[in-house]
């Protein structure tokens, strides 16, 4: 080894302010970066594998490593902190977020508390995206979940080995390290190309970060580069650090290959440490302004989220202007360091406070607010779930003049005594329909498999259609149940997420959801081809929908063209195809919706269908149904467009009920008013 190599003990003063540089850049990117990554996190992740395991591998070589020691003091130090965060974001929760995300929300404090919020933004579906009215004010806490779970299992592996290897424990250890490794990193790899949200916070994908710092960690007494080189290698790795977020798309390509850019950076820093380089990147790294943020970096980085996500709610904002993310900054420096001097630095520097008390008061203060959150979930939830099945109740009554009746000219409008009672009832958001209708959608799963299922009588049925389309047609759910029972129709049903019955390739940003649609359409034209029984076909997608097109055949064109080619596929042809029109896009964005149009419909009520109401040409959209049905002679179009607007503008509220979900996709309530204007139209089209 040379002589001036950084010995295996020891401090490298570069890592605390790298440590410090790289959760700075993640704040700064959150607030300054539209939602671009740095690769902070990713430095984050290294330097704990290479810091956790440089420390254990010592103590375990020297016969002094207790888990219950280990185990108290460092998650006593993680949690004393996190939970003053978490306390703050739950109040913040109750001040400015909609009761619609409180059971969300205090889900993810309960998972964040026991380092387990990674697994539930997975669980939840969520995927990692930039602030805004629709984030999880707890998002951030995912990296902290993985590095949790690590400094669990790491600890108690180790000691499995020095039982197991003896003599052999540290090339033992750098086999299965390297191995686990390698394994996760080609695990990322498979996983980010069939599903980018669940690779960015799998454990699983992530490990390969950590185990690239354990390993240099157990090497780096024998990778040690010459005097010389070792400044170029810190510059060098500090330039991808800082350049990561900058030049690389984190949120797409993370954790993949791409992801050892900033982690490479980071080992690289470490290498190039020299005790006695005056070239190296030490001086920058220890300024007095950067060795005071490394100090407060942890609950700087606990902090800055949700003091953002609760600003963007209070303010309405989409994202902070620079002054406010100035103040946002300025606020989280001075709330870290608060937590630093009278919270984190108590708990690591109690001496008396060791051992098996310590241990419990650490697993007390992930317990404790965990089960709180369970119970106040619950609750939350029931209460929830009591005013909307006494909101349906209503709705079900008063269905014939409420909600879509009211735009049928010979139908008299209810008249109801609080308004605002229906209105406000229904949380908004769109989810996909769960229970037995999760056996027809298609989304997550890999392979790609087609699921029908069937609505309606199961035997003396007079009809049976079957009904495909995107999640604009699985929303219809609800309504095709009710027509299928009450006309004694069978409606079998078949969809997929962002996919629908065309025979040209779907439009996407990502060709991965191009094959998965293409292989979904082959299976559904396999499965139409083998079922001549059907006597009809309801087809329905979104207008935000667009496929490939042919030579200079525009959008609608296209739309239009591969719908009748699909179409042309049925084994009958003089069975009908009925292509309802999609319902307008009020709003395209989730989070604008949220944002905008939910206040208005709040503050406002049932008024809301006058005030917040949009112009008709700004939410109608063309999606090629229209072209297509002139171009099979046995297609009929049904446009239920006149039970959504007006001659002018579309509102977003109609007789006492809020008409959308999320802005794109219709509400529940308003489906169940508007299910028999629907089949009624449906069957003149069939020719009942």
């Amino acid at each position: 080894m040379h002589s001036e190599a950084v010995p295996r003990a020891g401090r490298i003063p570069e890592i605390h302010g790298l440590r410090g540089l790289a959760l700075v850049l993640v704040v700064l990117f959150h607030l300054f970066g539209n939602g671009r990554v740095s690769g902070g996190v990713d430095v984050f992740l290294a330097l704990t594998g290479f810091l956790v395991t440089r420390s254990l591998v010592g103590r375990v070589e020297r016969g002094d490593l207790r888990l219950v020691e280990y185990y108290g003091r460092t998650f006593s130090r993680l949690s004393a902190p996190s939970l003053v965060v978490l306390a703050a974001t739950a109040a913040i929760m109750v001040l400015v977020l909609p009761q619609a995300m409180w059971q969300s929300t205090l889900r993810e404090i309960g998972a964040s508390a026991v380092y387990l919020l990674n697994w539930e933004m997975i669980h939840s579906q969520l995927a990692y995206g930039a602030a805004g009215p629709s984030a999880s004010p707890l998002q951030h806490f995912w990296s902290l979940a993985v590095q949790g779970q690590f400094m669990i299992v790491w600890p108690a592996l180790l000691l499995l080995l020095a039982v197991v290897a003896r003599k052999w424990f540290r090339p033992t250890l750098a086999v299965v390290t390297v191995l686990a490794t390698a394994a996760s990193l080609v695990f990322a790899l498979h996983v980010g190309a069939v599903d980018q949200p669940l690779s960015y916070f799998h454990s699983g994908t992530r490990f390969w970060e950590l185990g690239l710092g354990a390993a240099l960690a157990l090497l780096l007494g024998w990778v040690q580069p010459t005097g010389a080189l070792r400044p170029v290698l810190g510059w060098l790795g500090l330039g991808l650090v800082v350049s990561s977020g900058f030049v690389l798309d984190g949120v797409a390509l993370f954790p993949g290959p791409w992801a050892l850019w900033p982690v490479g950076g980071a080992l690289l820093v470490i290498l190039g440490s020299a005790p006695d380089s005056a070239w190296g990147p030490r001086g920058l790294l220890e300024v007095a302004p950067l060795r005071f943020l490394a100090d407060i970096s942890f609950p700087l980085y606990l902090w800055h989220w949700p003091l953002l996500i609760g600003y963007l709610h209070l303010t309405g904002a989409q994202r902070p202007d620079w002054v406010a993310a100035v103040v946002i900054f300025a606020t989280s420096t001075a709330l870290a360091w608060l937590t630093h001097r009278f919270v984190e630095r108590p708990v690591v520097t109690a001496r008396r406070f060791t051992g098996r008390p310590r241990l419990a008061t650490a697993v007390a203060l992930a317990l404790v607010p965990a089960l709180l959150c369970v119970v106040a979930v619950d609750r939350v939830a029931a209460h929830q779930t009591a005013v909307e099945a006494e909101a349906e109740a209503e709705v079900e009554r008063l269905a014939g003049c409420i909600g879509a009746a009211t735009m049928d000219p010979g139908t008299p409008p209810c008249e109801i005594e609080d308004a605002s009672s229906l209105v406000d009832a229904f949380s908004t958001g769109y989810s996909d329909p769960g229970g037995s209708a999760a056996d027809c959608w298609s989304n997550r799963e890999r392979p790609v498999r087609l699921g029908v299922c069937s609505l309606g009588p199961e035997t003396g049925y007079t009809r049976t259609l079957l009904a495909t389309g995107d999640s604009h047609s699985h929303q219809m759910l609800s309504a095709y149940q009710r027509i299928a029972q009450e006309r004694g129709w069978r409606i079998d049903v078949a969809g997929r997420a962002g996919c629908h019955w065309n025979a040209r390739p779907m439009l996407k940003s990502v060709q991965e959801s191009i094959d998965l649609c293409t292989e979904w359409n082959r299976q559904l034209e396999e499965y139409v081809r083998s079922h001549p029984e059907y006597d009809g076909y309801l087809v329905l997608h979104s207008s935000k929908q667009s496929v490939q097109a042919v030579g200079d055949e525009d959008r609608t064109e296209a739309l239009g063209a591969g719908l009748a080619e699909a179409w042309a596929q049925r084994p009958d042809l003089s069975a009908p195809v009925v292509a309802i029109r999609d319902n307008p896009i009020f709003e395209e964005n989730a989070d604008v919706f949220e944002r905008e149009v939910v206040p208005c419909i709040e503050e406002n009520g049932d008024e809301a269908g006058t005030v917040c109401a949009r112009d008709r040409e700004d939410v109608l959209r063309d999606d090629g149904s229209a072209a297509a049905v002139r171009l099979d002679p046995n297609a009929r179009l049904v446009d239920m467009t006149d039970y959504f607007c007006g001659p002018e503008t579309c509102p977003p509220v109609i007789g006492y009920l809020p008409v959308y979900a999320d802005g794109f996709h219709v509400s529940r309530p308003y489906l169940v008013t508007l299910a028999p204007f629907l089949g009624d139209r449906i069957a003149a089209a069939l020719g009942d």
